[in-house]
C-alpha cells in the first residue's frame, strides 16, 4: 500500500528570516514570503505551522503569531516559506503594516518551526476529502501540494467555503489542479446562496453529504474554527466518518471539552 513517506517528526528550530515579499491576493488576503538564512534548509511536513516573533505595535512587547505554511517543502528552494495573512481586523491590519515595514528595511524576524501535528501522515491509498474555511485554505494548499508530489493518482476532493465570492483567490491554482490530475476534485461553497455565485451554496457537511454516501476509510484533514471542525465532524459520522481518521490543528489547541468556550 501506498502510504505518505514524511511521518517523522522534525525538531523544532528558530530563524532570523526575511520578508522578501508581500502581495494581495484579495482584498483582504495577502501572501507573504519569507526566506530563511543563507545555508539553512527548513525542516518541515506539509499541514504544519509556524510561529512568528512580531513586535507588532514597535513598543518592544513581541507578539507569537501562529500561522499555517502554505507551500510544501522544495528541496529545490529549501529556505522559502509562504503564508496567507487575511487583513481582518485592526490588529491583523497592523501585523501586515509592520511585516511591510520589515521587509523594506531588511530587517529580520524571528520564525520558529515546525508546529502541529495534523501535518500529511496518512495513506495516500486511501480517499481523501480536505476541508477549510476562508483563510485555512493554506494548510489545504499545502496538503495538496505534497499528495500530489507524491502521488499524482491520488484520490483527493477538496471543499472550501467562504462568506464573500471575492474571498476564493485561489480558484484557478485549484482548477488548474483539476485539469491536469484525474482523481482530484475540487469544489468552492460560498456559504449563503447569491445571485453573483453559480457555484454551490450552504454548510460544507451539506455538500459533502450530497457527495458522499459513504465515508468509512475516508481520510479527512479539517482547517476552520472549533466550531466548524467539530461541528463538521459530528455532522459526517452518519455518513460513516471516523474521528480517529480526522487530522486538524484545532484537536491541539482547543480539545473537545473546550471548544464551547472558544
Amino acid at each position: 500500500m501506498s502510504k505518505a513517506a514524511t511521518v517523522t517528526e522534525n525538531p523544532i528550530n528558530t530563524y532570523a528570516c526575511q520578508v522578501t515579499s508581500i502581495t494581495p491576493l484579495s482584498k483582504d488576503t495577502f501572501q507573504v514570503e519569507l526566506v530563511s538564512p543563507d545555508g539553512t534548509t527548513l525542516n518541515y511536513q506539509a499541514g504544519q505551522y509556524l510561529q512568528l516573533e512580531l513586535d507588532v505595535n514597535r513598543d518592544g512587547a513581541f507578539h507569537s503569531l501562529s500561522y499555517s505554511i502554505a507551500n510544501r517543502f522544495n528541496p529545490e528552494q529549501p529556505r522559502r516559506l509562504q503564508l496567507f495573512i487575511q487583513n481582518s481586523s485592526d490588529f491583523a491590519e497592523k501585523v501586515l503594516t509592520r511585516l511591510a515595514e520589515l521587509k523594506e528595511t531588511n530587517v529580520n524576524i524571528a520564525v520558529t518551526l515546525p508546529m502541529g501535528r495534523a501535518f500529511l501522515q496518512t495513506d495516500l491509498g486511501l480517499i481523501h476529502v480536505l476541508i477549510a474555511a476562508g483563510s485555512g485554505i493554506s494548510k489545504i494548499k499545502c496538503l495538496t501540494e505534497e499528495i500530489l508530489e507524491q502521488q499524482p493518482d491520488a484520490d483527493v476532493n477538496i471543499y472550501w467555503s467562504n462568506k464573500n465570492v471575492g474571498d476564493f483567490y485561489l480558484l484557478d491554482e485549484f482548477q488548474r489542479w483539476v485539469t491536469q490530475y484525474k482523481h482530484l476534485n475540487f469544489t468552492a461553497i460560498l456559504e449563503s446562496a447569491s445571485a453573483d455565485w453559480p457555484g454551490r451554496s450552504g454548510y460544507i457537511y451539506q455538500v459533502i453529504k450530497e457527495d458522499f454516501d459513504d465515508l468509512k476509510g475516508v481520510q479527512a484533514y479539517l482547517c476552520g474554527s472549533p466550531q466548524m471542525v467539530y461541528g463538521t465532524i459530528d455532522q459526517l459520522k452518519s455518513r460513516g466518518l471516523k474521528e480517529a481518521a480526522c487530522y486538524s490543528d484545532v484537536f491541539e489547541y482547543a480539545p473537545r471539552d473546550q471548544k464551547i468556550a472558544i
